[in-house]
């Protein structure tokens, strides 16, 4: 009636939300994983801070380049399949595999992702994380190199053989891939058949 303009609006104190979110983005930073969570259609919307320092890269880069190349180039097809079979299917999606780390060397991470649904079953999105199981990898591999040498000794095979069998493991431990202990038969094969 006046001729000026009112505002009418409402205050809400938000401080709790703020303290809560801080709180989860604190214990997301503290998970000694490497975390991320990607919309129902697998496209990815978060990556840890922890992630993105392994990495060398910054939020918007990463969400930009989504997989973008981390992948070892040997595990990447095997992961990007299962990573597409657990979409369509809706299931928990688990791989191994090796990532590329910021100053170009990869390590062997456990890649687990679960769904989340809705009440109608329909899935909202993704949430996963990558566990640095390198050491253990390691470890696996060389053991099972050390068992290839015994076999090889137990069957009678020459001295040149076995030795050869076993620069070829230190090579691998030394190069620190150990990706490819089974080339140690068919090395060793080949020596025995000339």
């Amino acid at each position: 009636a006046s001729g000026t303009i009112e505002f009418v609006g409402a205050v809400m104190d938000v401080t709790l939300v703020k303290e809560v979110e801080e709180r989860i983005q604190r214990i997301i930073d503290t998970v000694p994983a490497l975390i991320w969570t990607t919309r129902s259609d697998g496209s990815l919307d978060f990556v840890s801070r922890r992630w993105l320092e392994y990495q060398g890269v910054e939020l918007e880069q990463k969400l930009a380049s989504g997989w973008g190349t981390p992948i070892h180039p040997d595990d990447d097809g095997p992961t990007r399949n299962k990573w597409r079979a657990a979409l369509a299917e809706g299931k928990p999606f688990e791989a191994e595999n090796r990532n590329r780390r910021f100053d170009g060397e990869y390590r062997w991470f456990l890649s687990r992702a679960n769904p989340l649904f809705d009440r109608s079953g329909h899935v909202l999105g993704w949430y996963g994380n990558n566990i640095d199981i390198h050491d253990r990898k390691c470890a696996e591999m060389l053991l099972a190199g050390e068992k290839h040498l015994l076999e090889m000794t137990a069957r009678g095979d020459s001295n040149a053989v076995i030795l050869n069998a076993l620069c070829r493991l230190v090579e691998e431990i030394a190069s620190g891939s150990l990706s490819s202990i089974l080339l140690l038969d068919t090395n060793a094969s080949r020596l025995r058949h000339g």
